[in-house]
């Protein structure tokens, strides 16, 4: 199924919260080519952002998005696979929805991974840009991304694999 313009655009305006090991993250996108902030993974190995949420971009009942979300987390620790506990949502933070950053993932092995989770995109991050890219489509749209944390510390290793 295509992705519209309109709803393509809200990929790219997306907030990440990411929940690093050094605390949480808050990546947003930028101009391209522009970074500014600290790179989540101090190592700068690429961060792919997952979710199982709403698939096939349709609005799932909380039930089902959590039962999906926790499939995506046992094929994640399946594979032996860092992750850490993530989130995106609008800018606003009104919708929102449970995700993964998926630590040193290639970005091919995430698009086939949110492609078995009926996913329209996933969100590709490297110390030099930020990138949306469809999972069906192949669409590709790149940013620059700035980050700012939280100022809460993560307490507890919940949810994901520390490195």
């Amino acid at each position: 199924m295509a992705v519209n313009s309109r709803e393509w655009g809200v990929y790219i305006d997306a907030v990440l919260r990411i929940e690093a090991p050094s605390g949480v993250i808050w990546v947003r996108p930028a101009p391209v080519s522009r970074t500014s902030g600290d790179y989540p993974d101090p190592e700068g190995r690429t961060i792919c952002v997952i979710t199982a949420h709403n698939p096939g971009g349709q609005l799932a009942p909380v039930g089902e998005n959590e039962a999906a979300q926790e499939r995506l987390v046992v094929e994640l620790e399946s594979r032996g696979l860092t992750w850490w506990l993530a989130a995106g949502g609008d800018p606003s933070w009104t919708h929102v929805e449970a995700s993964a950053a998926v630590i040193g993932m290639h970005q091919a092995e995430a698009i086939a991974l949110g492609a078995q989770f009926r996913q329209e995109a996933i969100f590709v991050l490297t110390p030099a840009d930020r990138r949306v890219v469809g999972c069906a489509e192949r669409r590709i749209v790149t940013t620059g991304w700035s980050t700012e944390p939280s100022g809460l510390r993560r307490v507890s290793a919940s949810g994901g694999s520390q490195t």
